[in-house]
């Protein structure tokens, strides 16, 4: 996990997106933008084409930045959801269904705080549901970054949206004591965010390198 934010940081100074040229139907990366895009809608079709998220109304606020999610059936835009305390790097990934799409996203530079919403598209509505709290609150038990939190990554969909893999991590960096960059995982429920499976960190770490939205 570490490897990887170091090559994000890397990037990032150079003013380039890891996966600037991922597509929407690869089977594990996600759509990858940085805030300053939302200064123009940028637009990433469902797998199916039938329906489309749209990211824009790029704003400045206090030591952040926001913007805004639009999710469209057609021409039709089904529902739009605020974005704030955007500081680096904007994934974003839909269900192989389409029935779902995750949003990830960091407040606080290149290396954290990652957090991750999930959404999900049933007759014609965009709910938002919280995916990935029941994993958070069992992973930050026992291991917690007094100083600064954890974080929270995506790193794929399974076969359909009802089931998505995430990856919890202590903020890697000193002032987070022993566990520093500690990784575990969590294959967790869409619907109410049960835990189906957890990994220790050398699994998830290995089901990051062979599939992994970043």
């Amino acid at each position: 996990m570490r490897l990887w934010l170091s090559a994000f940081v890397a990037f990032s100074l150079l003013g380039l997106s890891p996966l600037a040229n991922a597509t929407d139907n690869d089977h594990c990366r996600a759509q990858v933008l940085m805030p300053d895009d939302l200064k123009q809608s940028r637009e990433i079709p469902s797998p199916d084409g039938q329906r489309r998220a749209v990211l824009g109304g790029y704003r400045e606020l206090k030591d952040s930045e926001g913007g805004w999610l639009q999710v469209f059936q057609g021409r039709t835009l089904l529902r739009r959801f605020k974005l704030r305390d955007l500081s680096a790097g904007i994934y974003l990934k839909w269900a192989p269904d389409p029935a779902a799409l995750y949003f990830m996203w960091s407040d606080g530079g290149a290396i954290g705080g990652y957090h991750v919403r999930v959404f999900r598209v049933r007759d014609n509505r965009v709910l938002e549901v919280p995916t990935t709290r029941v994993a958070e609150r069992d992973f930050a038990k026992k291991h917690y970054c007094r100083a600064r939190g954890n974080n929270v990554y995506a790193v794929h969909w399974l076969t359909d949206s009802d089931e998505i893999l995430i990856s919890t991590e202590v903020y890697p960096t000193s002032d987070c004591g022993k566990d520093l960059g500690l990784t575990a995982g969590y294959l967790v429920s869409t619907d109410d965010g049960r835990t189906i499976k957890r990994f220790p960190q050398q699994e998830i770490e290995e089901q990051i390198k062979a599939c992994s939205a970043f």
